[in-house]
């Protein structure tokens, strides 16, 4: 099977947001899709080593922030490179509440969705839930951000519990002499000199990861 065939598949990309009682929880995801407009229905793909697929299940309904071009890029590393069970996310950037009280993000985004969970079906290592609309609010006109437009003009990477991750990306190409996040796969372009006159308080733009867990790549 020729898995290039996958890569003309087109997505966008969301901030998924939950509950775990009065804890906030979510994640990112590029799969979030309209199913019917009568009632108006969606799903949603989510890892299911994510805790926020466990939230999900429990509290029966998530948000959905529609990311913009304009979000910011650490954005991409709070949600996708670091877990709810260890912090709150949505405390690191600007969020609201919808009316059920599920957390999204207020900038950097096109507007939210407030959905129930209708129905969900395990789909070997994600769960695809089926969410009803009750809630939908444009905050801004900027275009939505889609997948490809992250990949070559934020240049971000894809978290590995992404349903569309592949750990050979189709145009992977590392420069010689750059460096590599080790956590996220960011790549530095710069020499080793503009690399070593970094401050020590360097982060990585889009995990936020020390400058220390940057590896040495190509020659």
């Amino acid at each position: 099977m020729n898995n290039a065939a996958l890569y003309n598949l087109s997505y966008g990309l969301y901030i998924i947001g939950t509950k775990d009682g009065n804890k906030n929880a979510g994640c990112v995801v590029n799969t979030v899709i309209q199913a019917t407009s009568q009632p108006v229905t969606v799903t949603v793909c989510i890892n299911k080593d994510n805790y926020t697929n466990a939230c999900v299940k429990k509290t029966g309904e998530f948000s959905v922030s529609i990311l913009s071009e304009n979000a910011k890029p650490e954005v991409f590393g709070i949600f996708g490179f670091n877990s709810s069970r260890d912090k709150d996310k949505f405390a690191e950037v600007p969020c609201g509440h919808t009316p059920s009280g599920l957390p999204y993000l207020k900038e950097g985004v096109t507007g939210f969705l407030q959905c129930k969970v209708i129905g969900f079906t395990e789909n070997y290592t994600h769960t695809i839930f089926i969410g009803e609309v009750k809630e939908a609010e444009n905050l801004s006109s900027d275009p939505p951000m889609t997948y490809a437009f992250y990949h070559k003009v934020v240049k971000g990477k894809t978290p590995k519990n992404a349903p569309g991750f592949s750990a050979v990306p189709k145009d992977s190409k590392t420069e010689s002499g750059s460096y590599k996040c080790g956590v996220c796969g960011h790549v530095f372009t710069g020499s080793k000199e503009e690399f070593d006159k970094l401050p020590d308080d360097y982060r990585c733009p889009i995990c936020g990861a020390a400058k220390g867990k940057f590896i040495p790549v190509g020659n």
